[in-house]
């Protein structure tokens, strides 16, 4: 998906207020426990879907020219399958969230150290939120870290996801502000207010072992 399609589908979006937009693509609750999975591209229709259901109630927060650059890197599957392994969470037999793994967090451009490990674009579907798929995809992408022996795992998130924060400070994951930011300035908004994308990490290995 392009900036110009993901503007276009943003377009609709201003007069509806994001509590209500995100009403309107909600799904049934899940209640059976979250199973794990890799994607594969008959996912990505409804990977996508998951992805606008889960960001769109930010869409009022941030400046158009931002947001929409914002939600198509997000949904750009085939740079994250290419530099990645995608992952989906699946709960009474639908996809309710999403993460991509970087095995090598650098190819994010985004300031990582090679011999790091990243998480990318994860995403909860909102009415599959309280029931462990966040939980479940971050664990899934630590696990896969660890497998490929690097001594970091890192991601960031944006300053105005205060939910993912709380969560994240919950899972004991530490803040690294060298790594921050600013998402405005990424993306191109012009004269847009600043918006920091928020770093965090855990340390795998010693410190020592970070990076030859």
């Amino acid at each position: 998906m392009s900036v110009s399609d993901t503007a276009v589908a943003v377009a609709a979006v201003p007069a509806v207020p994001a509590v209500a937009a995100v009403a309107a693509v909600a799904a049934v609750r899940p209640h059976s426990a979250p199973l794990v999975r890799d994607a594969v591209p008959a996912d990505y229709p409804e990977i996508r879907r998951v992805i606008i259901a889960a960001y769109l109630q930010y869409a009022d927060l941030i400046a158009r020219d931002v947001f929409s650059p914002y939600l198509a890197d997000l949904l750009d599957l085939d740079t994250h399958a290419r530099h990645g392994h995608l992952i989906v969470v699946e709960a009474d037999g639908r996809i309710r969230g999403f993460g991509a793994f970087y095995p090598d967090a650098s190819a994010q451009g985004l300031g990582w150290p090679s011999c790091w490990a990243s998480g990318r674009a994860l995403a909860v579907h909102p009415d599959a939120r309280g029931h462990g798929v966040a939980r479940a995809l971050i664990a899934a992408n630590e696990r896969l870290a660890r497998e490929s022996g690097v001594p970091v795992f890192a991601f960031h998130t944006a300053s105005f996801m205060t939910d993912a924060i709380a969560l994240y400070d919950r899972l004991g994951f530490r803040r690294a502000p060298e790594f921050d930011f600013d998402m405005a300035a990424h993306y191109g908004g012009t004269g847009a207010a600043p918006i920091t994308a928020l770093a965090y990490l855990r340390q795998l290995a010693p410190a020592r072992a970070a990076c030859a």
